[in-house]
């Protein structure tokens, strides 16, 4: 095998390097996903919803005819809604035809060890650019990081509708950031951004982060801006991601008769979070100091009986708690355009959920912080320097355990 490596070129050997990589990463991350799910007990799940409504897709209706269970589902003139932008039951649509009825747990498995693998792709693709000093090594414990040291260990083999939908949005959210990354045609990089958004529409706001890694790809290419290329890559992107949005507004009009009505003020839910969304609205600054506690301060209320966590603990906690190795995002930055993209971008996602009617419940940690996830771990690789600190390293593992409890005890104890 040697012998035959060393006639490949160089390029094409790290190309295949790459690519092999990419590969171990999806398969131990799936295998290791799904090996804990099953531990759990969470080998599929009944209230799934999305494959419900890829059935009813299949129908040609929006709505749920005759639900198992009609909790979390919004009611309007005599039918249920699933109240979620509909990605997730769009993307089941072939396995539904195919197979009937769609593991969920394994399907946001699938997408979860997709997302570690897009993470490390993005990673290397700033490495090989010289954006990012990181080592390989360095890379993959980011990885590591990512996928068991943050709420997406949990979230990702959970299953259930509201997390689906947020493992979905990071595929894209990541796909859209690699392409920008790759230099792809800029209506593909507006594609996976709008598909993204008709999981979750917040992230929306991911789209400065593209915007200023084409505007970094371009100043070091040609030494120089040129306005005219840069509208024309904003319009190019800003089209397709148009269309989705519009889709979105055509598809509550559909259910809701209101392009801006999601259903979730009539949603069949949890009773105060309802009645906040009818007495406030989804997003208002009388939510801002309840979310800002949760993302930041809020700590675990711990027992001395099992399941040793209080269940009030589901109403969040602080992101510093629960992946430590988030703190080493204290850190002094370079002026440059795509690292300034990225804290926009990061920014601007915390901003919005500051004001959302909701902290996340039920949770472990603060689960909404996978909405700014991929540029969170782009801006962790960006301090790191060749060598991974000791520091960091201990501050990843204590991450990990912690998150390993937590999706112990989020599926044990809680049910998610």
């Amino acid at each position: 095998m040697d012998k035959l490596l060393k006639f490949i070129p160089k390029e094409y050997k790290e190309k295949i390097n790459f690519f092999l990589f990419a590969i171990i990463i999806f398969i131990l991350t799936f295998f290791l996903y799904q090996q804990y799910a099953y531990l759990l007990g969470r080998k599929n799940i009944d209230l799934t919803q999305w494959d419900w409504l890829a059935k009813s897709f299949l129908q040609g209706k929006l709505y749920l005819p005759s639900p198992p269970s009609t909790w979390d589902l919004t009611s309007f003139q005599g039918h249920w809604y699933v109240p979620e932008p509909p990605l997730p039951a769009i993307l089941m649509l072939p396995l539904v035809i195919l197979v009937g009825n769609v593991n969920t747990v394994l399907f946001s498995i699938f997408f979860s060890a997709l997302n570690s693998m897009l993470l490390f792709m993005i990673l290397y693709q700033l490495s090989h650019l010289g954006w990012i000093n990181t080592s390989i090594t360095g890379i993959i414990w980011l990885v590591i990081l990512f996928a068991f040291g943050t709420p997406h260990w949990w979230v990702g083999m959970n299953g259930r509708v509201w997390y689906v939908s947020q493992i979905v949005a990071i595929t894209f959210v990541a796909l859209a950031v690699l392409s920008a990354i790759l230099s792809w045609s800029p209506w593909l990089v507006g594609l996976f951004l709008g598909m993204a958004i008709f999981s979750r529409p917040n992230v929306i706001l991911i789209w400065p982060l593209l915007f200023a890694i084409a505007a970094q790809l371009w100043k070091d290419n040609n030494k120089q801006f040129q306005t005219k290329l840069l509208v024309r890559w904003t319009i190019k992107t800003i089209i397709p991601i148009g269309i989705f949005v519009a889709g979105l507004f055509f598809y509550n009009y559909l259910r809701f008769r209101n392009i801006f009505d999601f259903g979730y003020g009539t949603i069949n839910g949890n009773p105060p979070l309802v009645e906040a969304v009818r007495k406030y609205g989804m997003f208002s600054p009388h939510f801002i100091s309840q979310n800002l506690y949760v993302m930041f301060l809020k700590l675990p209320v711990i027992s001395l009986v099992k399941p040793y966590l209080d269940i009030t603990s589901c109403l969040g906690i602080s992101i510093f708690i629960t992946t430590p190795a988030f703190l080493y995002l204290i850190h002094r930055y370079e002026n440059k355009i795509w690292i300034i993209g990225a804290w926009v971008s990061a920014i601007l996602s915390l901003g919005i959920l500051s004001l959302y009617s909701s902290s996340g419940q039920v949770q472990f940690g603060y689960r909404y912080i996978l909405d700014l996830i991929i540029p969170v771990m782009i801006l962790m690789a960006v301090s790191i320097n060749r060598k991974i600190p000791w520091f960091l390293l201990l501050l990843i593992i204590f991450s990990i355990a912690i998150n390993e409890y937590g999706a112990f005890w989020i599926i044990k104890y809680i049910g998610g």
